[in-house]
């Protein structure tokens, strides 16, 4: 990743340890800050953090694109194998990662713009996106939505980053998978404003538990600033544990309806979406799924607590568009709903849900990939799977990977599969044409291989 970055460097180096060896006497400025060596341009500030591989192995790579100064942790072996010149470009800082994030936060708080964290165990990146269209009316420099999946510790500075003077209005998703990632994450972003889409099942393999799970969630409240508001539905669980932790930090609560009386009504149930009316207007929203109108009314929240225009709240709903690999509708052969960009044990069963809706009458194929970071849960959690499709009581169940056969044994003449090419072959093999076919699993399933095999099949 790459942002524009202008700061001089005695303004990093006063963000961190007074302990340097820079022996330049100018006080250059930097253009750019990224964390990779092959986007590196002149006069950008790298940053080296470790993953499947340590980015400090490619500071010298950096330097010699035009990089004018890197972070370097300190003690870290690399600096034995640089050469002087090179040496007295670091700027040493305990954590890399750590850093990062502090830069980011100084350059968040040196604008005032509404910042809006949005965090949940599913339905994060679809609330995300209503709030962008709701806020829509802003232009690009007026408005900053985090970009993709770009929502933790390296994907969520870089979101802040594109912040400027002009900017009024900072959407950015928090994401987590262990214990402590979303206090960290909004002390970064500080946010004026957070919502919390639900509290689900998703790494409670990391967390142990629901309870811990639901305290990461509400965690984002650590991190706001002074009389901010926190959004959440009527059916979160723990909330009785929001309220009070939001009483103790003093932050106000606003608790949209839901399951209870909801101010957005479901006029009609069609195969494709809902009619629904708010303040006597009718509007469409075209996506299956019962669930998904929570974020849908999270947003309605959000936009009368701000006081948009009406006529752009209805809008909002009525033009969102589904992202890449998420409820996308591919008719060919067979209709195939593209779900497969992850999986978990609420999103799988909002899928489930949504595909019944759409397949109406039609045969339906469940084919459902491993649900991944569950532990000692996944067993129950697949199971639960299984037995919401046995009550569906029709369409076939295809399950892909090692634990989705507790999901397969709670469902008649269901099978799985461990090898991809042997259930797409059975799939064209046995599934007629014109049937409905959702395409679910967690991301290192790979779910999209089956989409691309079977979107170009003619039969």
């Amino acid at each position: 990743m790459i942002a524009p970055f202008e700061y001089s460097l005695s303004t990093i180096l006063s963000l961190f340890s007074k302990d340097w060896h820079w022996e330049q006497t100018e006080n250059p400025t930097f253009q750019w800050i990224t964390t990779s060596s092959v986007e590196t341009k002149d006069r950008t500030l790298f940053v080296p953090l470790r993953g499947t591989r340590d980015g400090h192995e490619f500071i010298s790579d950096a330097l010699a694109k035009g990089a004018l100064a890197f972070l370097c942790e300190k003690n870290h072996p690399i600096l034995k194998t640089l050469s002087e010149s090179e040496r007295n470009r670091a700027i040493l800082v305990p954590d890399c990662l750590v850093a990062l994030g502090k830069l980011a936060n100084y350059h968040r708080n040196r604008f005032q713009p509404i910042v809006l964290a949005i965090t949940g165990s599913s339905g994060k990146t679809t609330t995300k996106d209503l709030l962008g269209g709701l806020f829509g009316f802003l232009n690009s420099k007026t408005l900053v939505v985090t970009e993709k999946n770009y929502n933790n510790e390296i994907g969520l500075p870089f979101t802040l980053f594109r912040i400027t003077e002009k900017t009024r209005v900072v959407i950015c998703e928090l994401g987590m998978n262990h214990r402590g990632e979303i206090v960290r994450l909004s002390h970064i972003a500080e946010p004026t404003h957070a919502l919390i889409t639900n509290i689900g099942s998703a790494h409670i393999e990391n967390l142990k538990s629901r309870q811990t799970i639901a305290e990461e969630k509400i965690d984002i409240i650590q991190g706001m600033r002074p009389h901010s508001v926190l959004f959440v539905p009527d059916d979160l669980e723990f909330l009785s544990r929001v309220k009070l932790r939001t009483k103790q930090k003093n932050t106000k609560l606003i608790v949209w309806n839901h399951k209870k009386k909801p101010n957005l009504k479901t006029i009609q149930v069609k195969p494709n979406g809902f009619q629904l009316e708010w303040n006597g207007q009718k509007v469409d929203w075209k996506l299956p799924g019962e669930k998904l109108l929570s974020n849908v009314r999270g947003m309605l929240a959000v936009g009368i607590h701000f006081q948009i225009n009406p006529h752009q709240i209805l809008k909002t709903i009525e033009t969102y568009k589904s992202p890449d690999k998420r409820l996308n509708i591919n008719r060919g052969y067979y209709t195939i709903i593209d779900d497969c960009y992850n999986a978990n044990p609420e999103s799988m069963l909002s899928s489930i849900g949504a595909t019944g809706q759409f397949a109406e009458n039609k045969n339906v194929v469940w084919i459902l990939g491993s649900m991944k970071e569950l532990g000692k849960f996944s067993k129950y959690y697949h199971e639960e799977v299984g037995k919401e499709i046995q009550k569906i009581g029709k369409g076939i169940l295809l399950g892909f990977g090692e634990e989705t056969k507790p999901m397969v044994k709670k469902v008649p003449n269901a099978r799985c599969f461990l090898d991809v090419e042997e259930l797409i072959q059975f799939v064209k093999t046995n599934v007629p044409k014109k049937s409905v076919l959702l395409v679910k699993g967690s991301r290192s399933m790979k779910m999209e291989r089956i989409v691309m095999a079977l979107e170009t099949f003619k039969g």
